[in-house]
């Protein structure tokens, strides 16, 4: 709204508001026994005695219906408590309480969230998890949590574990007030309570997401040699986890960064023999030497792991992101069979990750592994698997892994199309198809 200028007319006050971006005139005259606001919005009458405060009257209660009136048209959707709601995508939390118990979390333990732009993961306080989420203003729908399948025998680990994951799935609303992250049930009941990470040094941040491959394994005596030919060495950052091939097993651990420091620790892997000369010795001073690296420093082609002493231990270039069989894990999304198409259950993840000959992952109960080769003409072959004995509930759970495990050995070809791995039998009939969700 522009600036007016009124010229002063005699017996009648002007009241001016600045205090909003929108400037206002409000002008009146006196005329009597009342007073008359121009465009006649309102009319006072009051006794003579009074007339004298008619002017600061008046002023006062335009200035109060103006504020009124700029507050509803900047009224926003809000929360019933009326918290505005930040921006999720990029944020990370760590639990600070499960609201509807008087029970502190188990200590040592430590349960993150983290959202992107769909999908949301974190570590559970044992396993690492991932879902997705939806969010509407300050209403919030979160389904697809999956996770990893390990155990950890500290006392009520995995029973807080399990009560949070349900817990997740369950929340409806959403409130940001600060550094604090609340998450509320249908019922609008306080259910986990987060406090906000903060955000890592520019230069920790450009760590997750990236792949890289081993060039050069380096010693405290500042000899340095190259990987053996035929094997190959991979390290994949995610937000907080680090997982890759050490040569012959698959590898894991947890990861911390701040600025070019980092930390290594939990590193687990499989335990497969691998007969090829040095191959089992190499992994075994890559992965203790991962443990003892303290900065790191990327430059435009390289990634280089440097220990306390300040020698560069391990130099890494960048994996190819290209996405194939081998490159990435795979979350099976459903099965199909004579077209009908039976989605995945959506509370236990049914994964696959191919590497050097062998499949394995979470049949969504247990874990398993099978060998599988290609032909040179594209044709797959996989053996049956062979597999943990857990039981798990529901039954249905236990039906589909057992599906699942049973067509492995009929895929016998496979696809992959932008995100998706299709491995189909021989006749079409039956195809199982994976979402790529990490590299591997």
């Amino acid at each position: 709204m522009e600036k007016l200028s009124v010229p002063p007319v005699p017996g009648r006050t002007d009241c001016f508001s600045e205090s909003s971006p929108s400037f206002f005139v409000v002008h009146f005259q006196i005329n009597a026994k009342k007073v008359e606001v121009y465009d006649e919005l309102f009319i006072f009458t009051a006794r003579s005695d009074h007339m004298k405060l008619l002017p600061i009257l008046a002023c006062l209660f335009l200035a109060a219906c103006l504020a009124v009136a700029g507050c509803v048209g900047d009224q926003q959707a809000t929360p019933p408590d009326g918290k505005a709601v930040l921006a999720l995508p990029g944020t990370e939390w760590e639990l600070t309480a499960i609201a509807i118990t008087s029970v502190n979390l188990v200590k040592g333990t430590t349960i993150t969230l983290a959202f992107d732009e769909e999908s949301l993961g974190g570590t559970a306080g044992c396993n690492l998890y991932f879902g997705s989420y939806t969010l509407d203003e300050y209403r919030i729908s979160i389904e697809g949590i999956g996770s990893t399948l390990m155990y950890c025998g500290d006392p009520g680990v995995m029973e807080q574990e399990q009560l949070y994951l349900s817990l997740l799935s369950d929340v409806a609303t959403v409130r940001i007030d600060g550094d604090t992250l609340t998450l509320f049930d249908a019922d609008g009941v306080e259910s986990l309570i987060f406090e906000k990470i903060p955000e890592k040094g520019p230069v920790a941040s450009a760590i997750p997401g990236t792949a890289w491959e081993l060039g050069t394994i380096g010693s405290r005596d500042g000899t340095a040699s190259s990987v053996l030919s035929g094997t190959t060495i991979t390290l994949v950052f995610d937000e907080e986890a680090l997982s890759g091939s050490a040569g012959c097993n698959r590898y894991f651990g947890s990861f911390e960064a701040n600025g070019n420091g980092i930390a290594i620790d939990g590193i687990g892997s499989t335990k497969m023999f691998c007969g090829d000369a040095g191959v089992m010795d190499q992994e075994q001073k890559y992965i203790a030497t991962l443990g003892e690296v303290s900065s790191f420093e990327i430059g435009s082609e390289t990634l280089t792991l440097f220990d306390e002493e300040g020698h560069a231990r391990l130099i890494f270039h960048p994996k190819s992101t290209e996405i194939t069989l081998e490159s990435s894990r795979w979350m099976l999304e459903s099965i199909t069979e004579s077209e009908t198409v039976i989605r995945a259950l959506p509370d236990r993840a049914v994964t696959a990750i191919f590497d050097n000959g062998s499949v394995g992952g979470s049949g969504g109960c247990n874990s398993y592994s099978a060998a599988y080769e290609v032909s040179e003409n594209g044709l797959l072959k996989i053996e049956p698997p062979i597999q943990t004995l857990v039981y798990c509930m529901p039954e249905e759970l236990m039906d589909q892994e057992s599906r699942y495990f049973s067509l492995l050995p009929e895929m016998k070809a496979y696809e992959i199309e932008d995100d998706r791995l299709l491995l189909s039998s021989s006749d079409g009939e039956i195809v199982l198809s994976f979402l790529h969700i990490l590299p591997a």
